[in-house]
């Protein structure tokens, strides 16, 4: 069954939504609805799919498809009336899917079915490592099935990151594919780095644990694939930036800085 698992927020207080909320369990979703644009902006990445009445009493509803298409890329449909000019503001406001009001159950969820379709298609893999997924097409980030609240720059420096466990980042790039910086040979500016380091920081606290993310010191950052293993060790970045040497060289150590090492070793 296409909905089997999958989590529907229903945002609005609309004439059957009782009615509807039965449909879609009974098509295998776990639906549960708000009333307010508040309740939908602080619940919807704990769903899979949003439902939105685009008339809310609190909120205007096409405001909140832009907040929520902006920070996420969560499937919308929209309710709308039967104008034609106020269901292209949906799609135009984020909606990726519009259905006019009063709906029939049988079109609401064929349409949901379908919209869940194209996003399994189009949408990457989800990216795991142990016990922690991250979830391009939703934005999401999970530890044990657990949501972890992030923000949009955290998530992407995070996937960044996973995406390419084995490379080593480093500051002058995240700048560049995460925050935007035009020039990727620019000196690193101190706050520039300073913005770097606090949401490494950050992520490290949300997801419980700092070996997530390897600090190697002067060069950059790499994602830790092993970082939830059980035996406690800590890959060889992790002891050269605790202890400042590795036993043998790095090999991103410079000629120099190699020569300046074996000198002033004790003889």
């Amino acid at each position: 069954m296409l909905g089997s698992g999958l989590r529907v927020l229903i945002v609005g207080d609309c004439e059957g939504l009782a009615e509807m909320i039965r449909d879609l369990r009974r098509h295998g979703y776990e639906a549960e609805s708000v009333t307010t644009g508040a309740d939908a902006m602080a619940f919807y990445r704990e769903h899979d799919v949003v439902l939105i009445d685009l008339d809310l009493e609190d909120y205007d509803g096409l405001t909140l498809c832009r907040q929520i298409r902006g920070a996420s890329d969560i499937p919308l449909i929209g309710f709308a009336r039967s104008a034609a000019l106020e269901r292209v503001l949906a799609l135009e406001a984020g909606c990726d899917d519009c259905v006019v009001k009063p709906y029939y159950s049988r079109e609401l969820v064929a349409r949901l079915g379908a919209l869940l379709r194209r996003v399994r298609v189009l949408s990457p893999p989800a990216l795991t490592a142990g016990k922690l997924q991250i979830h391009p097409s939703l934005r999401q980030v999970r530890i044990e099935n657990r949501l972890v609240e992030i923000t949009r720059k955290e998530f992407e420096l995070l996937h960044l990151l996973a995406t390419e466990p084995d490379k080593l980042f480093s500051r002058a790039e995240l700048l560049q594919r995460v925050w935007d910086y035009d020039d990727v040979n620019a000196e690193v500016t101190s706050l520039a780095s300073r913005t770097i380091d606090t949401h490494v920081s950050s992520l490290r606290k949300k997801l419980g644990s700092p070996d997530w993310i390897i600090t190697v010191r002067g060069v950059g950052f790499r994602f830790n694939e092993a970082a939830d293993r059980e035996d406690g060790s800590c890959p060889q970045e992790e002891l050269t930036r605790a202890n400042g040497t590795s036993g043998e060289a790095a090999p991103w150590l410079s000629s120099r800085r190699l020569f300046r090492e074996v000198n002033s070793a004790p003889r």
